[in-house]
Formats: C-alpha cells, structure tokens, sequence
C-alpha cells in the first residue's frame, strides 16, 4: 500500500531532535545496502521498488527488494547506487495507484501500481514526476509547476491501455495568474499526465480545479478511492478565527461531464469532528473464509475501499486523546466503523504521535500469545503505526482493533508481603490463608429481575477492557507519605504540626500513631493521637498521649496509620489515595473506560438470584454500557489480623491485554541500529512478511521482518538497515 509522509521536513526535525539521536523464509537473503541516503522523509513502494527520498541531495534512491540479495538499484557505474534528481529538498512522495474494476475478473479490487511516483517539498509549488519501470528511473521533464503552495497529492493510475495517468494536487491559494479561475481560496487540482514517452516528448495538458476549499481552509491529505472518479479529502482550519471550522474529511465525486466534483459523503462526523492529516484506505480482501465442512457460507468479503482509515490531527487539542489515534470510517456512510464486537472501533492510540500509517493486505505477522501458543498468522488487513516515541504498533486494520496477545481475562492478584518486600507465607501464621476473601478487588453490577423488580442480582467481576495495568499496595499501619521523618522541635516537644490534606480520605485522624526516631533508634513507644486541631488552612496539631522520658530527645517523628482504619492505600508511585478501604461499606473506587472491546462485548449472560425457583433466569449484558469503577477495600475477619506493622497486601491488577507494539534496541551491540530512533512512514507488499519504515534520524530505512520480530520487546534481530 502506499504511505506517505505525516509530517513536514520541519515537524520531523523537531522530532528528531527530541529522539536525541513458526518462521519466515524472507531472511535468506543478505538484506544491507548502502546507498549514502541523507534525509530519508518518506518512503513509496510501486511494484515491489521501494523510492525514498535523500532530501539533503535534492534525489531519490530505489531500494529493489526482489533483488537477491535486496539492494538498492545501482547507477550507470555499478559501484554506486542510482540518484534520480528531482526538485529541490523533497520530503514527500505519493504514487499512481489502481484497482481491478472489472467484476468478471477474480482479482476484481485488486491494488496496482502506475508509470509514476511523485515528489514534492514542504513550502514549494514544484511537483516532480518519476518514471517508475524499472528500465527507465528517471525524472520526466521538469517539475511541474502549479503556481502556488501544494499542501497534499495523491495520483490514479491509468484506467485502462492509452489512459492518462491522474494527479491530484491540494494548492493553498490559488494559482499566480491564472485567469478566471474558480475558486477563491485554495482548490484541488487534476492534472492528467500521458505516459512517460509522450510526457517527455512535450508539456502536458493544462490543470483543472476539480474542488473548492473554503476560505481559511488547507488540505492535509487526498486518497485515491477504488471507484472511479472518487477521492477523499482532508482538511484543516488555517485560522482559530469564526466562523472557520476545525477541519473536515468529505468523499469526492467528480462529474462525468467534467467541472467541480461534489462532496457525496461527509466523513467528518466519523472522525469525531476532528482534522485528519493522513488518509489510507484498502484492496479486497476475504476477512472470513468459507468452511467447506458445514452447510452454510461464512466467507466475508471487505470491498475495496470500504474502509477509509485517518490518522487524527493532535494538534487540533493539543494532543489530547480525544483527537488523536487512528480512526476507520465506511466510506458509503461517513459512519465510525464497527470493530469485531459490532460496537463502534476505538481509536488505535500509540505513546507519542503516530508518524506513518501502512494497511497491509494478507501480511504476515508473528503472534505468539502470553502462554507460548500461536505462531505466523495471516492478516486479512494489518496496520501498522510507527510513533515519535520510537514504539511501532501493529494491529486488524480488518478486524479495526489492536491485537490482544494474551488469552486470559482480567484479573487481580493478591500477596502479602513484609515491610522489606519480602512475600509472607500465610500458613506461618501471618496474615488470611483466603486474601480474596479479605482484600476485595471487583466491579459490582446489580440487574433487577425483569419479572420480578424485588429480585435482584448482584454480579461481582472484573470486565476486559477496562482494567488497566497497575500496582497498589494495601499497608497495614503504613506511614503517611507526606508525614516521614519530619523534624520535632525540641523546645516544644509537644509540639507536633502537619500538613492535613483536604481529602477527608486521607486526613490524619484520631487513633493514628506518632513515632519518634532518629538514625539509630526507634522510640518503643507508640504516641496516640488524641486530637486533631486545626492551626491554619491546610495544618494541624495533633495531641497525644505521653511521652516517654527516654524518647524526648529523638529528633524526628512520623505519623502512621492505626484505629479504626489502620489500611493506607497507595498506588504504584508511593502516592496515597485513601485510608478509609476498612469494612463493607468502605471501599476505594478507581475511574475505569472501555480502551478495549472484547469480541463477547455486546454479548449476553445468563444470571439467577435464587437457583431452582421461579422466576426462572434472565440474560444481561456482557458488558454493560458503561463499565464500573472498580473498587478495591478490606474486610479483615474478625479477632486478631495476624499482621505486623508494615506488612502489606499487594494488588495487581492484570488488564488481560497484551497489544503488539515493539521497538528496535538501538543499543545493541554490533547490530548497526544505534540511529534507529524515530519512525517515520512505512510500506509494505501484499502478501508479505516485511516492512519498510524511514527512519529520519539514521538517515536509513530499517526491514522489519514481521514473521520472526517479537512483540513487547526492544528487536535487534529480524531488522535490516539500508542506508
């Protein structure tokens, strides 16, 4: 598929400053080249050639990846690596791209490639054409010349034998001297190019505008779509001033009787109202195929172009999560698409900012599951997304939601362990032999009997998809983070101020211990707190109980928890959160969200308050609408605890997700990765098992062999840099 760049020349400086510097068979080849490459931006593949831009050299180079071994295509003298020039600093490419239209064909939706790739550069109104056959890699003519900034293109392929190439370029303004021209603001421009012979020989036809945009209005990104006459459109505002919006993605289709093209889909409201910057759609594919074993058909066919997948702009909320991510909507709708639970997709998110998008049909992928099961799999559609934080996520693009490697559930899990961290065997005497059944760690759902209101059913659980990965530690008598070590004031040692939170959950109270210690010696003799008096907004004074003449002198004194509420809460950073988790009607309540939809989603279950008596059971949700916080508290037994001070109960929570990310250790020795920080865009073949991302800050492109690369883990091998 082709990807270009999602990012300027300049966004991708700052990021690179930032980064501060069951088998596959693909690898039996020898896969290095060099090639002297200096501003690799972006990247193209068009029949299996991979074009890159060495923007520092104003030039492409080739990587030929059915060489054996892959290497880049060499010059006319073979010792050095073939340069095309093209215009000046390109840092974006696209190319000509087709579908099988005709139905009668079997590879009806298939993808092809066309005579030309295309390059351009931030802030110019050049647009290069490159022949892309093999046997004749070179520039056709002189750059085309548009007249004003071009801020996004995108090019069909020729219909058919004679059939002019088409691009389609995004202007700013509209272009300087032309006469009668349409448009007001910034267009989308047709440019029809004959083949390289004729293109050649002669100028080419004049440009048409085909689409207007709106006054302060700039295209981020076209797509060609697999019907003819069709092309999605993405836009921004160039101004936070009304009444512009903040951007918009319509589908286009262009009139057979020539003039503008008309929006015939409004995708905007599928993005979430959100700008998108990078648009990608997909061939057909088989997502299902049939089982010839039983009766009926369960083959699922994705048409071509189907699904229209953007990167959403960031920027339009300051990176929030809200706006960012990827997105897929039906193209025939404008609607968000369905992911494999039938409810409507999540946004694929990635740490960082996405800085490429690639839809591979029929790749294949490594995916060994958390118990060691699984193997090489083939993807119907498979997504893959670099991130500025080095991180590269795979995912179904067909199935419209990241892959979840681990076949448990969510789940808790509970030990006991010592002051020193050390894990306490109950059966020698410490602690409950049942934790769960002392620390309670659970979504509580109640349903009403549907026949009859005063019978209900209350469902205790964990739902995937909402439990997200963390620690936290239930500590018995534990010392209040804020409260450690202060320093007494021996002429007054009496005198014991604290900070008071305005938390009532996490408030010093009544029945609380004070300790007093120095370096060598801890003071055997608890102080009571008696009273809390407060001195000043956000200070107290705590009273308590004597203090013995062999501790007067300690130095220092920390305020620990006892009482009633004698369990501190704290999460994985040492932080309080609560201190009353103490009894059945206490508890500590952490904030949860779908981020993951499991495929039993909008499914059903079947529920009974009272077994065996009518009424009879009834089905509820799977999963309810919106998942419960998540409650976590102690119910100790009754009598003694059997707990010291300091001991205390752990709390892992396991979201039961195992998504595919992985990066590359760049710190590797002798593997020649060490400039293999940041991403940027990637490609890849049908039906392959690697991938080719540009890599701007190694002024190389790195091969990722997707059968053999593991995920959740810094990769050494299964890479191949090209530089």
């Amino acid at each position: 598929m082709k990807c270009s760049a999602l990012f300027s020349r300049g966004t991708l400086a700052v990021l690179l400053a930032s980064a501060g510097l069951s088998g596959a068979c693909s690898d039996s080849q020898v896969t290095t080249g060099i090639a002297g490459l200096s501003g690799t931006y972006d990247v193209v593949m068009s029949d299996n050639l991979v074009f890159v831009t060495s923007s520092d050299e104003d030039n492409l180079r080739v990587l030929d990846v059915d060489r054996n071994p892959r290497d880049f295509i060499p010059a006319p003298n073979p010792l050095q690596a073939l340069a095309i020039p093209v215009l000046e600093r390109p840092d974006s490419l696209t190319r000509d791209v087709g579908y099988v239209a005709d139905p009668s064909r079997e590879d009806v939706g298939r993808e092809f490639s066309g005579p030309y790739v295309y390059a351009r550069s931030s802030g110019s109104f050049l647009i290069s054409v490159v022949a892309a056959a093999r046997e004749r890699l070179v520039q056709v003519g002189a750059p085309l010349d548009t007249g004003a900034l071009v801020t996004a293109f995108a090019a069909r392929a020729p219909a058919g034998e004679g059939a002019p190439s088409v691009l389609y370029y995004a202007l700013q303004t509209p272009p300087a001297g032309a006469s009668g021209f349409p448009c007001t603001s910034g267009a989308v421009m047709r440019q029809e190019l004959p083949g390289p012979d004729a293109l050649g020989a002669g100028a080419p036809p004049a440009a048409t505008p085909v689409f207007c945009l709106n006054p302060r209005e700039s295209a981020s990104a076209l797509l060609i779509m697999p019907q003819a006459g069709q092309l999605a459109l993405a836009t921004r505002s160039t101004t936070n001033l009304p009444p512009a919006l903040p951007g918009r993605t319509v589908l286009l289709t262009e009139s057979a009787a020539g003039g503008l093209a008309s929006v015939t889909v409004d995708l905007t409201a599928g993005f979430g109202g959100v700008p998108v910057r990078r648009l990608v759609t997909h061939p057909r594919v088989t997502r299902v195929a049939d089982n010839p074993a039983t009766p009926d058909s369960e083959e699922e066919i994705l048409t071509a172009g189907r699904f229209i997948y953007g990167v959403r702009d960031e920027t339009a909320c300051s990176a929030g999560a809200e706006c960012s991510g990827v997105v897929a909507v039906e193209s025939s709708t404008g609607a968000i698409a369905t992911d494999l639970s039938g409810a409507p997709m999540l946004p694929i998110g990635v740490s960082g900012l996405p800085t490429g998008l690639a839809i591979v049909p029929e790749a294949r992928v490594r995916l060994v599951l958390a118990d060691g099961t699984g193997g090489t799999a083939v993807i119907p559609l498979l997504g893959i997304l670099p991130s500025s934080t080095g991180t590269i996520t795979l995912f179904s693009a067909s199935d419209r939601r990241v892959f979840d490697l681990d076949p448990a559930s969510a789940s808790a899990t509970l030990e006991l362990r010592n002051g020193a961290e050390a894990v306490v065997d109950p059966e020698g005497g410490r602690g409950s032999k049942d934790l769960p059944a002392m620390v309670k760690v659970e979504q509580v759902v109640e349903y009403v009997n549907p026949q009859d209101p005063s019978r209900t059913f209350t469902r205790r659980t964990l739902f995937e998809g909402s439990v997200v990965n963390n620690t936290y530690r239930i500590v018995y008598q534990g010392v209040f983070p804020n409260l450690a070590g202060l320093t007494r004031d021996l002429a007054a040692p009496t005198l014991f101020e604290v900070e008071q939170p305005t938390d009532l959950r996490r408030q010093v109270a009544v029945g609380d211990i004070i300790v007093l210690e120095s370096d060598s010696e801890v003071c055997g003799t608890d102080l009571a707190v008696t009273a809390v008096v407060p001195v000043s907004e956000g200070r107290v004074r705590l009273t308590t109980t004597d203090i013995p003449a062999g501790c007067a002198g300690l130095p220092r004194f920390s305020v620990l928890a006892a009482g009633e509420q004698p369990f501190l809460l704290v999460n994985s950073a040492g932080e309080l959160l609560a201190r009353d988790i103490t009894g059945a009607a206490r508890s500590y309540s952490i904030p949860t969200s779908y981020f993951f939809h499991p495929s039993t989603l909008l499914g059903q279950v079947e529920v009974d308050d009272v077994p065996n008596v009518d009424p009879p059971p009834w089905q509820v949700p799977a999963f309810p609408a919106t998942p419960p916080d998540i409650d976590i508290r102690v119910e100790p037994p009754s009598g003694d605890l059997r707990l010291l001070r300091g001991d205390r109960f752990v709390v892992s929570l396991n979201s039961g997700i195992r998504t595919h990310t992985f990066g590359v250790n760049s710190e590797s020795a002798g593997a020649g990765l060490t400039f293999y920080t940041l991403p940027g865009p990637v490609v890849a073949a049908p039906g392959s098992d690697l991938a080719y991302i540009a890599y701007p800050s190694a002024d190389g492109i790195l091969q990722v062999n997707l059968g053999l690369v593991e995920d959740n883990r810094l990769n050494a091998g299964a890479l191949n840099p090209f530089e």
